[in-house]
């Protein structure tokens, strides 16, 4: 087999291998530069008649396109390895230019050259992806080697400047979640565990709730409603069948008529009131007696009772102590809480938060100031403890069965997230392309090197 015969260029001039080269280059670097600034562009007013004219004005464009590289690949054969197969010289120069041209536009566009913009740069660097293909198809390892440098150089440079261009990929990720980077803290409290386990581990941000479950007192609460008596439906102790009754799992009538109704999660009394059925239903951690007791005092409400209700007379109350009413959107009546605001998950729950500073966190509370820019705040149903940080407002609130000491701890300890952190818990934006992953890609691999 005769050996590939190499390309040389003289000092003193060129060989005839070597004028060839440049004819079949500058060549291709001719037609690719007047495709992408004149034949393809021309395409566009076509958009104006439709779809239809656009693939076939393009069928036109790569026709000849492909015809004229197939003169230019037929005239200058003896300088490609292809040049006994001109129809695959001409597919691989291309298509190879062509996808290399519309990956380098859009390259320098995301770092901000701006080339497919740029009508000068266009005709000067148009032709550039072409010659690219064209030279790794020569004959001879120098030229080959050389367009393979020149092309292995141009993608290294384009990743160095893609994996610095546009946003970070933290700052894009805090940017899809509507997140200020400025309030991006995490804390570990002990005996709690995050809500939101997207961090990892013990440590999160937003609220918590305490790791053992068996830690979360059961709520307390009553509640009121009444319902028209409607029809001859009754339940299993002969009371008339309301909606708003539990599904008994037992029943028993006591004297006077009430009839006590166990539930699943709920238990209390129904009573009738002239065409009206009313139930005092509580949580399983009332006491039996004192839904009794209440029961005994079931009245109409009136404006004293409920100042903020516009219709209270179709409203019945009872009495509570200890207990505060208020009324209930859906189904319509009067729920009772606890007026010290304890039982519940929310008597023990945790919840960071952090603001730009510039709100008082004193409004309708009682603040004390513990020097070193640290409040300790006292609502009705909650508390808390905010460190002025910056410019940032660190807040961790707790309800109020929740240590105070706790609470000032924790937001002592709470920090700014890193990179690493925010990485893991905030997720990438949707719909990205490929050249948008893989800049994230290149700015997470100097943070996973260092890790």
């Amino acid at each position: 087999m005769d050996a590939e015969p190499d390309v040389t260029v003289a000092w003193g001039g060129l060989s005839t291998p070597g004028r060839r080269v440049l004819v079949q280059l500058g060549a291709v670097w001719l037609l690719g530069t007047t495709l992408l600034t004149a034949a393809i562009p021309a395409l566009a007013p076509l958009l104006f008649v439709g779809w239809g004219a656009v693939l076939v004005g393009l069928l036109v464009v790569v026709v000849l396109g492909a015809g004229l590289l197939w003169l230019i690949a037929r005239s200058t054969a003896s300088v490609t390895v292809l040049g006994a197969r001109p129809g695959l010289w001409v597919l691989l120069v291309l298509a190879g230019g062509l996808a290399l041209a519309r990956l380098g536009w859009r390259w320098t566009d995301e770092v901000g050259l701006g080339v497919s913009s740029d009508a000068t740069l266009t005709l000067l660097l148009g032709g550039v992806p072409f010659v690219l293909v064209a030279g790794l198809l020569l004959r001879g390892w120098r030229p080959r080697l050389a367009a393979g440098l020149a092309l292995v150089g141009l993608l290294g440079v384009g990743l160095v400047a893609l994996a610095r261009s546009g946003p970070d990929e933290v700052t894009e990720r805090l940017r899809y979640a509507a997140q200020d980077r400025r309030t991006a803290y995490v804390v570990e409290i002990p005996g709690y565990r995050p809500v939101d386990s997207a961090y990892g581990g013990a440590l999160g941000a937003g609220e918590f709730a305490p790791a053992d479950p068996s830690a979360v007192p059961p709520a307390r609460y009553v509640n009121v409603i009444a319902d028209p008596v409607v029809g001859d439906a009754r339940g299993e102790c002969g009371q008339p069948h309301l909606d708003a009754a539990p599904a008994a799992e037992s029943c028993a009538t006591e004297p006077g008529g009430a009839v006590y109704l166990r539930g699943v999660v709920e238990h209390g009394y129904q009573i009738t009131r002239g065409d009206r059925g009313v139930v005092v239903l509580g949580s399983l951690a009332v006491d039996r007696d004192l839904l009794r007791r209440a029961t005994r005092t079931l009245r109409p409400a009136t404006v004293g009772d409920l100042p903020t209700e516009e219709r209270p007379a179709d409203l019945f109350v009872v009495d509570l102590p200890g207990y505060r009413a208020q009324p209930l959107g859906i189904p319509r009546g009067v729920g009772y809480g606890p007026a010290d605001h304890t039982g519940g998950a929310a008597s023990v729950r945790v919840g960071l938060s952090v603001t730009v500073a510039g709100q008082d966190p004193c409004v309708q509370a009682a603040c004390t100031s513990e020097g070193a820019g640290l409040t300790y705040v006292r609502r009705e149903d909650s508390h808390a403890y905010v460190l002025r940080r910056g410019d940032v407002d660190v807040g961790v609130t707790g309800g109020v069965s929740v240590g105070r000491e706790l609470l000032r701890d924790a937001a002592l300890s709470a920090r700014p997230a890193s990179e690493d952190e925010l990485l893991r818990a905030l997720p990438p934006p949707p719909d990205r392309d490929l050249l948008d992953r893989l800049r994230a890609w290149l700015q997470t691999v100097p943070a996973a090197a260092t890790s």
